[in-house]
């Protein structure tokens, strides 16, 4: 690796092989390692680390549904007790979407039967939002 005047993020998130109903089936999720570095980039001062990397590792132990919210927010808070140098901390909320119904921070049986599902992870205190996920059917009469 070549040096660099500013740090790299390295994000890895995990389920345990007892994390969900079906038994065996933890793993490497790619897609939310990805969204959870997109939520943490803008927040962590990564000019303050030059040659260094910034490795979060999180693993679920018990999946209820919801997960990658909770992921981003624990992982906000681990830096920021780590003593790693950040603008502000990253809180995340998801909203899922049930035919004319909105449901805040849905359990996995919800999940599975929504029409569509949106993510947004947000710097309170710089009021920026660092990443926005809207999946599935959306309206515009929902969306206002």
């Amino acid at each position: 690796m070549l040096y660099s005047d500013v740090g790299r993020l390295n994000c890895n998130v995990s389920y345990t092989t007892f994390a969900t109903s079906v038994r065996g089936q933890g793993s490497d999720h790619k897609e939310y390692s990805s969204t959870l570095h997109k939520a943490l980039e803008g927040a962590i001062i990564l000019e303050s680390f030059p040659k260094t990397t910034v490795d979060v590792f999180a693993l679920v132990l018990e999946s209820c549904g919801n997960d990658l919210p909770l992921v981003v927010s624990c992982a906000s808070l681990a830096l920021a007790d780590a003593g790693i140098m950040m603008y502000d901390l990253v809180t995340a909320v998801s909203l899922s979407c049930h035919g004319p119904n909105l449901i805040l921070d849905p359990l996995v049986e919800e999940e599975s039967h929504q029409d569509g599902s949106l993510m947004v992870t947000y710097m309170p205190s710089r009021v920026e939002v660092t990443q926005l996920t809207i999946t599935g059917e959306w309206s515009v009469s929902r969306i206002h």
